[in-house]
């Protein structure tokens, strides 16, 4: 399977479209703590320089880095998403790329690159590392990219619709618990059936070597099959690109380092510089 072609189908479908556009209207700030964290890391070095939001969906970020520049492009590849987007942010500059095809930005460098949302776990491994090399070309000597990227390690692996409980977190048996397992699954049975559906389809793309993996996740009912990796594998797939790791930060804000326990962490969010900034 391709999972890039079938996360792009995904986010072009109109109902992940409007769940994209409910999140803009309902965002009150970053998407958690290790956002926020990257990006106060990288503020002061990234002030008024050109910014590249990539995958920018409806357009949660872009307020948060104007903040830093007006020198701002938007670019994401779905269509759809570029239209919702639009209706949000009429005027600002945006164009439909792919992030392992930036060719056409021939020219132009940029001091941050960021690609939130845990967006470039909509590729496979080795586009992965081709999507940071296409970052690489275009980040000015000194500038930074910050992406989130899931922990394959953490609740969001392994999740399927018949869960009780996320992995790798304690199991509530309280019974307001209970209460809410048994109602979205009774009130909302279409949802419920979609979820089933989709997991199950992930089967052809599921990958688990340890380092990384690939597989489905909960988020849009199971409709995203998507890449989880390790701090080693991030390590090693920024090198493959001509990157290091400047700084990586938990969910929760905490800075992390080589050999950390990491099965409470959902995400990381990283900051990135070439190997010779």
């Amino acid at each position: 399977m391709d999972i890039a072609q079938h996360n792009r189908g995904a986010f072009s479908a109109a109902r992940i479209v409007g769940d994209y556009g409910a999140q803009f209207v309902s965002a009150t700030g970053f998407l958690d703590a290790g956002e926020r964290a990257a990006l106060l890391w990288v503020a002061e070095v990234c002030r008024v320089r050109p910014i590249l939001d990539v995958g920018v969906g409806a357009g949660r970020t872009t307020g948060m880095l104007r903040l830093l520049s007006d020198r701002y492009l938007a670019v994401d590849y779905s269509s759809a998403m570029l239209d919702e987007f639009r209706t949000h942010h009429p005027g600002f500059e945006a164009e439909c790329l792919d992030a392992r095809d930036l060719t056409a930005l021939s020219g132009r460098d940029f001091g941050l690159i960021m690609f939130s949302n845990n967006g470039i776990d909509s590729l496979a491994h080795d586009d992965r590392i081709v999507a940071l090399a296409q970052f690489a070309d275009h980040l000015e000597h000194d500038g930074r990219i910050v992406f989130s990227t899931l922990n394959r390690y953490g609740p969001s692996f392994g999740e399927h619709p018949g869960q009780l409980h996320r992995p790798t977190r304690p199991i509530d048996r309280s019974p307001r618990a209970i209460a809410t397992a048994v109602a979205r699954r009774v009130l909302r049975p279409s949802s419920l059936v979609r979820a089933i559906r989709n997991w199950r389809a992930a089967d052809a793309a599921r990958t688990d070597n340890g380092q990384w993996a690939i597989g489905p996740l909960a988020a849009h009912d199971y409709g995203l099959i998507v890449h989880f990796t390790t701090l080693d594998d991030i390590t090693a797939s920024l090198t493959a690109a001509g990157l290091r790791a400047e700084a990586i930060f938990a969910t929760d804000g905490r800075l992390l380092h080589a050999g950390d326990e990491t099965t409470g962490v959902d995400n990381f969010t990283v900051v990135a510089a070439h190997l010779d900034g």
